[in-house]
């Protein structure tokens, strides 16, 4: 436990050190707050002898043209066929997330994220539901589609590695979201 209070820490002290090297300079025009807000997310669909569901909205704000960070929330519904009988699962939980632009189009992602998780227990009659974190690292690319509306692609790594994680060490896990402004 002691261990997770020192990394939950870590990410906490990171982001803010991500904000303060966000502070815009009275070089750059000012902005509205409203206007550096965005919302948007990831939407999975898998059908199939494996059937996966995973609906994640987020919402953030841009807080210079290095720094985007914000929060979401995660639900995720899996029925895997292939055991008989059926195995079906609802996963659920949140987010806090930062990400800096290397360039316009790459960034760093560092992602603190906490799910309830289910899995089946040793006799495979019961589930039982267990507080899952993780904390990700990695990084993608960020495509603009408009002044205020991005498409991203990005890859992250479980790096705490939690006896329930579903990641095994260094399995990278991809995704392709989206951003609209406000």
């Amino acid at each position: 436990m002691k261990m997770i209070k020192r990394v939950f820490f870590l990410v906490i002290f990171a982001s803010l050190s991500f904000v303060a090297d966000g502070q815009e300079t009275s070089e750059q025009p000012k902005q509205a707050f409203k206007d550096k807000l965005f919302t948007g997310g990831s939407l999975g669909l898998t059908f199939g002898d494996y059937t996966n569901v995973i609906i994640s909205p987020v919402i953030g704000a841009r807080l210079n043209p290095k720094v985007y960070a914000g929060l979401g929330i995660e639900y995720q519904y899996t029925k895997d066929k292939r055991f008989n009988p059926s195995r079906t699962y609802n996963q659920f939980g949140g987010r806090l997330f930062g990400q800096y632009n290397i360039t316009p189009s790459l960034f760093a992602h560092g992602e603190f994220a906490g799910y309830s998780m289910e899995r089946y227990t040793a006799t495979l009659q019961n589930k039982q539901r267990d507080f899952v974190p993780f904390i990700y690292f990695g990084g993608g690319y960020r495509q603009m589609l408009s002044r205020r509306s991005f498409v991203s692609v990005q890859v992250l790594f479980d790096v705490l590695q939690h006896k329930y994680s579903p990641y095994k060490a260094w399995e990278p896990i991809f995704s392709v979201g989206f951003g609209v402004g406000i």
